[in-house]
């Protein structure tokens, strides 16, 4: 997690992508499991939490806004984030050669990879872990 964060600072796409997958695979082997340990659980657990809300809710959206001022000409997170989710052709094309631009686009559709990851039928197999955890779950557990 500590290496993503430093990746992030350094908008280093090629290794988000690589830290988001492999704390993705690591989620998944933790699951899978036979002799699965309540610490282990919690690693997928704390996994999960970053994966999923901390990093794209925090560090990800934090770090886009402080970016995108230095785009020009000018645009706002708001324009910014609706052009890509809406594949928006006349803003694409208005920045398709700016480097800035480009990057952050990078950076965005890998983390929205992220949010939008379902396996089962479930947001990042929640339900598997939350079926898991009900079981592992000790008696004075809050």
């Amino acid at each position: 997690m500590k290496d993503l964060l430093k990746y992030t600072y350094l908008l280093d796409t090629k290794n988000i992508k690589k830290g988001m997958d492999n704390l993705w695979v690591e989620y998944q082997e933790i699951l899978e499991k036979k002799n699965l340990t309540w610490e282990e659980l919690n690693e997928a657990r704390a996994i999960l939490y970053f994966i999923g809300y901390l990093y794209p809710e925090k560090f990800a959206l934090e770090s886009l806004e402080k970016r995108i001022k230095f785009i020009k000409p000018s645009i706002g997170i708001d324009e910014f984030l609706l052009a890509i989710d809406g594949n928006d052709a006349k803003i694409l094309k208005k920045y398709a050669k700016n480097k800035e631009f480009i990057q952050l686009k990078d950076f965005y559709l890998i983390v929205k990879g992220v949010k939008n990851r379902i396996k089962g039928k479930s947001y990042l197999d929640e339900k598997k872990f939350n079926e898991i955890f009900k079981k592992m779950k000790p008696k004075n557990y809050f």
